[in-house]
């Protein structure tokens, strides 16, 4: 309820107001995203606020400012009751809403398709019939993971981890099958480094360790944890410090395909396993990893005893 609600400390200390915001004094949630544009949650049903101001702070006269109702492809309202927001990787926004997920295809159009621009919902399929994406559901929290997959947080049911175009339901945590004090999410953070999920709820905070994480730029830190693997471990391995969406393929000393996978971000989990199910024996495999975009390549080893 103030007056200039945006405000921005500038790199030689000294504060700055935006006029953005005085009509609408309930602002929440925002975020900026990769093209430094600001999108402003409005509370109490206010919808969103974006502006941009062309990096030039203290000239307000080039900036790109716009309120938006949540609308769908037909001009009408979908819900302007908005609780969370995130940019993923591909530059998409999604917001949740007191009634699910809505996301904007093209953001970047905001000021440049006034007219045609709205946001759209996910249809999934649920036991052979078409619904939306978390339906009924007051999304309170959404984070991208290293793999650009998508943590929900809801208001009473939990959380959810969903693929990255949001059709597929990976994971669902609640009070009845995991450690969660409570299945009222307030926010979701994770570590980029670790892939460690932090989950805020109502009764306090609990940790889950995820198995995505960031991308790096170059196969410069490749390492697999643990190595050897020696008869008594029978769990998972981890390859780490890749580029994302490394294509991974395992084979043994003579160059036979043993299994191959796509990263999760910065990170692929084996189990150790050939493609048809049973456990490689002792000796040396080699992993090749290559990335399609950049065509890096790099080969590591993993040393099996049983």
């Amino acid at each position: 309820e103030t007056s200039t609600p945006i405000n921005v400390r500038k790199a030689d200390g000294k504060w700055a107001s935006f006029p953005y915001g005085k009509t609408y004094s309930y602002i929440s949630k925002f975020i900026i995203t990769k093209d430094n544009t600001k999108w402003f949650i409005i509370d109490r049903g206010g919808g969103l606020y974006l502006f941009n101001e062309n990096e030039t702070i203290d000239d307000t006269r080039d900036d790109l400012f716009k309120k938006i109702d949540v609308k769908d492809e037909y001009g009408n309202i979908i819900s302007n009751d908005l609780f969370s927001i995130a940019e993923d990787k591909k530059g998409k926004i999604w917001i949740g809403t007191i009634d699910g997920i809505v996301v904007y295809q093209s953001p970047q159009e905001a000021f440049t398709n006034s007219e045609n621009f709205y946001a759209t919902k996910i249809i999934i399929d649920i036991n052979g019939k078409a619904e939306y994406l978390m339906k009924d559901k007051k999304v309170t929290s959404i984070t991208i993971d290293g793999a650009n997959q998508k943590w929900i947080g809801t208001a009473k049911s939990g959380i959810f981890l969903l693929s990255e175009d949001g059709t597929e339901q990976i994971l669902n945590f609640n009070t009845e099958n995991a450690p969660l004090p409570s299945n009222e999410i307030k926010d979701i953070s994770i570590d980029k480094e670790s892939g460690e999920v932090f989950i805020a709820t109502g009764r306090g905070l609990v940790s889950y360790r995820g198995t995505a994480i960031e991308g790096k730029e170059a196969y410069n830190d490749v390492y697999v944890f643990p190595n050897p693997v020696k008869p008594e471990y029978d769990g998972e391995i981890t390859i780490t410090g890749l580029m994302n969406d490394t294509q991974v393929k395992i084979t043994d000393i003579a160059g036979n395909i043993v299994t191959e996978m796509i990263s999760e971000g910065g990170q692929a989990i084996w189990n150790g396993k050939t493609i048809d199910g049973q456990r490689v024996k002792t000796g040396v495999y080699l992993v090749f990893l290559s990335n399609t975009y950049t065509e890096e390549t790099q080969i590591t080893k993993i040393l099996f005893i049983n």
